[in-house]
């Protein structure tokens, strides 16, 4: 395995490469951008990184100078007080760099007031380059996010015994989180989603603010991933709360037979506005295509939405090596929605699909 502190050179290297700037700027505060620095360097805790050709600083303060020292490998680390901006604009000076680039994405106004107004360069401002970076993934990340989709197949299947009619959603949402940390997840991939009944139709639900509790015949969606090294999963399964409504078992099927299209239509060389075609085709043919309004999948990676996009507005072509989600689904309110949510791995002539929980069928539980 290639070490990981020439991963993370190379990366720098192409990143540098790609700009029409000698140097480039980012730093995390609070999670604004742990994605980028985590990439580019190892780094998980706050900080700016300044890369300048092969070169790089990383200013961080003292509660994680040790921390990244551990981190960032070969990489220079400049413990400081004020990391994202007088010392950053003393780094670029020091430099003598007239051209700086960042991701406008990922940074504030504020920051890019400040920093600007403190030293005699430009900002130049690019969309998100480090996502477009990441889109590509290495086997090692793949190596990484098929644990991550193991971990929470497997949470999964070992919940789906315990669920009886009467359990909340936080409760349950509560319990799959613990088995997917009691595995191996260093925490959840985003906010779990365990949602019951009508709540079903709202496409990002959080359980702790419902309160609602499992009756029979209820459809019960989880949508969660686990997290392994920083690389997130994202499946969605929905099941019924003892005998399933036939209504219910009709939109299920539906759902499975676009996401197997879906998953059956994805290679390289075909573009996200395509995949997302054909899942949206099975839908709207069957008459519920105003029910299907979000897009068909995005990437997975440091983040749980990357590059690519699958949807009607997708402006990418997938490629060998891209992991993305394929998640169509029908939403009616006040009866409930069913989504069937996989991770595959795009390949030359298809894909591979990393998640595994059972979907042949709506499954019935709580009984």
């Amino acid at each position: 395995m290639t070490k990981p502190e020439i991963i993370y050179a190379s990366r720098r290297k192409a990143l540098v490469k790609s700009l029409d700037a000698k140097a480039f700027i980012a730093y995390n505060y609070e999670h604004s951008d742990r994605a980028t620095l985590r990439y580019l360097t190892g780094f998980t805790g706050e900080g700016t990184l300044l890369l300048v050709g092969d070169d790089g600083v990383l200013l961080t303060d003292s509660r994680y100078t040790e921390q990244a020292k551990r981190e960032v490998g070969e990489l220079h680390v400049h413990e400081c007080r004020d990391w994202m901006a007088k010392d950053a604009a003393a780094e670029i000076g020091a430099r003598g760099l007239d051209r700086v680039a960042f991701a406008a994405r990922r940074v504030t106004y504020s920051w890019y007031d400040a920093l600007r107004k403190l030293g005699e360069f430009a900002l130049v401002d690019v969309p998100d380059p480090t996502n477009d970076l990441r889109a590509l993934k290495s086997p090692e990340e793949i190596v990484a996010l098929r644990r991550a989709a193991k971990i929470a197949d497997e949470a999964l299947r070992e919940l789906v015994p315990e669920l009886r009619v009467g359990m909340g959603e936080a409760e349950i949402a509560l319990r799959l989180e613990w088995l997917m940390r009691g595995a191996g997840s260093e925490g959840v991939g985003f906010e779990t989603n365990v949602s019951c009944g009508e709540n079903t139709a709202l496409n990002h639900y959080n359980p702790a603010m419902g309160g609602r509790a499992l009756h029979q015949g209820d459809l019960l969606l989880f949508d969660f991933g686990a997290c392994v090294d920083g690389y997130r999963s994202d499946i969605t399964r929905t099941l019924c709360v003892g005998r399933a409504p036939k209504q219910a078992v009709e939109i299920y099927s539906l759902v499975l037979k676009a996401n197997e299209a879906a998953i059956a239509a994805v290679a390289a060389g075909k573009t996200g506005i395509e995949v997302d075609a054909v899942a949206r085709a099975v839908i709207a043919e069957a008459g519920y295509g105003d029910r299907f309004g979000h897009g068909l999948g995005h990437g997975i990676g440091l983040e749980v939405h990357e590059r690519p996009s699958l949807s009607t507005q997708s402006k990418d072509t997938l490629a060998a090596g891209m992991v993305t989600t394929i998640e169509p689904g029908i939403y009616i309110p006040g009866f409930g929605g069913v989504r069937v949510e996989d991770d595959v791995v795009v390949t030359a002539s298809g894909c591979d699909v990393i998640t595994a929980f059972p979907k042949e069928r709506l499954i019935e539980v709580g009984t």
